[in-house]
């Protein structure tokens, strides 16, 4: 569960561009439930100028004359020539498509995107060790089965396939242990070890804890993990007459 540090992550955003009031929200409120900071333009010429008074990891444009306006001033500029961007449409356009697949374009989606798509194509794009899988930041109280006293804690960053898990005396790495935690009204229980531990002590920015894997788990309950992961990258995002 390791990755970018909060850091490196407050240096760098994503420019979303779209004339669309509703589509710029929704895209926004998404990347941003990736972990992504976010800034937003209308139009191509305003995305420009904002790119030249800070360049983005990455844009990520509604397609049409704004997309192909803006990949024709990013080509030309030696500041924004390595700076991916992502297309999205409401309509197929198997040119735009082909062009994609040519490394002209980082990407073409179609809208409404899908968010598991939308993330590896914006790890692809912007990570040095992409990951394929969501992760979000959460929230979630759980618990250290093994321990005598219940080693009550929180799970902060969750994905399918393992957690961090905020604790002031974590276990050492390579330990497995037995977990609950609370989803949806449920109580899941797993088995994880430890990938990795943190503390203050290493920085401002690091949050005392443990990165863990899972390494057993119910079929049903990694469905209801990625459920409650998709849920909450949707909450209160759609736009407005989707």
């Amino acid at each position: 569960m390791g990755g970018t540090s909060a850091a490196e992550m407050k240096r760098r955003f994503i420019l979303v561009v779209d004339n669309n009031v509703d589509d710029r929200f929704h895209m926004s409120m998404v990347l941003q439930r990736f972990g992504y900071n976010i800034c937003t333009a209308r139009s191509g010429e305003e995305a420009v100028e904002f790119m030249s008074v800070s360049p983005p990891a990455a844009v990520v444009s509604e397609a049409g004359l704004t997309g192909a306006g803006l990949l024709s001033r990013i080509k030309k500029d030696a500041r924004f020539s390595d700076v991916p961007l992502i297309l999205v449409s409401t309509r197929p356009d198997q040119a735009l498509e082909d062009r994609a697949r040519r490394g002209e374009y980082a990407a073409f989606l179609r809208k409404p995107v899908d968010v598991e798509e939308l993330y590896r194509v914006i790890q692809s794009a912007v990570e040095k060790t992409p990951r394929r899988n969501i992760r979000i930041a959460a929230y979630l109280k759980a618990k250290l089965e093994d321990d005598p006293e219940g080693a009550d804690g929180f799970v902060t960053v969750i994905s399918e396939y393992g957690m961090f898990f905020r604790a002031l005396d974590p276990r050492p790495a390579n330990t497995r242990v037995p977990v609950s935690i609370e989803i949806k009204g449920r109580s899941v229980r797993l088995e994880a070890v430890v990938l990795y531990t943190s503390s203050f002590d290493e920085g401002p920015f690091k949050e005392p804890g443990m990165g863990m894997k899972f390494v057993k788990i119910n079929p049903e309950d990694q469905a209801l993990i990625k459920t409650f992961i998709l849920e909450q990258v949707g909450k209160d995002t759609a736009p407005q007459g989707a």
